[in-house]
């Protein structure tokens, strides 16, 4: 699929991991702020992202569509084979995990998503993030795990038909 996804257009290739970043992103602020906002309603004051509470304003939308973006870009950047072809995985996941960290926190910073002197919400934020990031990583090994075994079994298939 990555060999695919190289044949692909630059800007194709950026609306797909565009598209499968924005829409679990912003299935899972919506899931967290309504869980928030019905179990936790003090926490409605503490960020914009509460502005207007009951669930993700429109401007939130653009901010999580907007930081997407810039996923999408470091996605493509780093873990697809387009532009760094002999670099380890190891790395790639590293790069995308230090980039993708430090824009989601320019944009908690720009957008008040959390306050800069809140040391709570940034303990609670960053360990929420990395704890999602874990879970991203662990189920994309385990579809490339499936793929491996899918394509290897098609792989023996056709030894054996051949020979």
């Amino acid at each position: 699929m990555s060999e695919e996804l190289n044949r692909a257009p630059l800007m194709v290739e950026l609306l797909r991991t565009f598209a499968m970043v924005f829409s679990p992103a912003l299935l899972v602020m919506t899931i967290v702020i309504m869980l928030v906002v019905r179990y936790i309603p003090g926490a409605v004051n503490t960020s914009s992202l509460f502005s207007s509470g009951s669930g993700l304003s429109f401007g939130a939308i653009l901010q999580i569509a907007g930081m997407s973006l810039f996923f999408a870009v470091f996605s493509v950047l780093f873990i697809s084979q387009r532009f760094f072809p002999v670099m380890r995985f190891a790395y790639r996941l590293l790069f995308f995990f230090l980039s993708a960290l430090i824009t989601v926190s320019v944009f908690a910073i720009t957008f008040n998503w959390i306050f800069i002197d809140d040391l709570l919400s940034w303990v609670i934020f960053i360990s929420f993030f990395i704890v999602c990031y874990l879970i991203s990583t662990g189920l994309t090994f385990v579809w490339l795990q499936q793929e491996k075994k899918k394509y290897g079994k098609l792989l023996a298939d056709f030894k054996s038909r051949r020979g």
